[in-house]
């Protein structure tokens, strides 16, 4: 009887083949804010599984930020200036209110050994005010 029992639970998984499976590839995008004055650059990260993902994802940016892609590759292309640097990510989710934003460049919290990225000083005020200021009161 638990053998049949074992037999109607387990689930049949099909056979994945793994030449089949696309990476996601880390890819860079520069814009500017007006197509001829480059001065205004920003360079952002993000992730595609291919070229034609890549240019969806960068002209949904463009469209709602208003700003002009200059160029857009695969970071392993970029040569050695790009390759050693850690850029903004496209979109970021601020760690307290956990929206979802890309207008501005997220605000690091100042507590060290704390990695949390977050849309306002509002946000990353509360998060210092519930997380750190608790965690030294524990430690005393």
């Amino acid at each position: 009887m638990k053998n049949n029992y074992e037999q109607r639970g387990r689930e049949v998984v099909p056979d994945v083949e793994e030449k089949n499976i696309i990476l996601c590839e880390k890819w860079i995008v520069s814009f500017s804010e007006s197509r001829r004055d480059g001065s205004k650059l920003s360079y952002r990260e993000f992730f595609a599984q291919g070229y034609y993902e890549a240019y969806d994802i960068v002209m949904s940016y463009a469209e709602t930020q208003n700003v002009h892609i200059r160029w857009f590759k695969e970071k392993r292309n970029c040569g050695s200036k790009f390759l050693n640097y850690n850029f903004i990510k496209l979109e970021s989710f601020c760690t307290y209110c956990n929206k979802r934003f890309n207008n501005q460049d997220p605000i690091p919290c100042n507590h060290s050994n704390c990695y949390s990225s977050f849309c306002s000083r509002l946000c990353m005020n509360d998060h210092s005010m519930l997380l750190h200021k608790s965690n030294l009161s524990n430690n005393n």
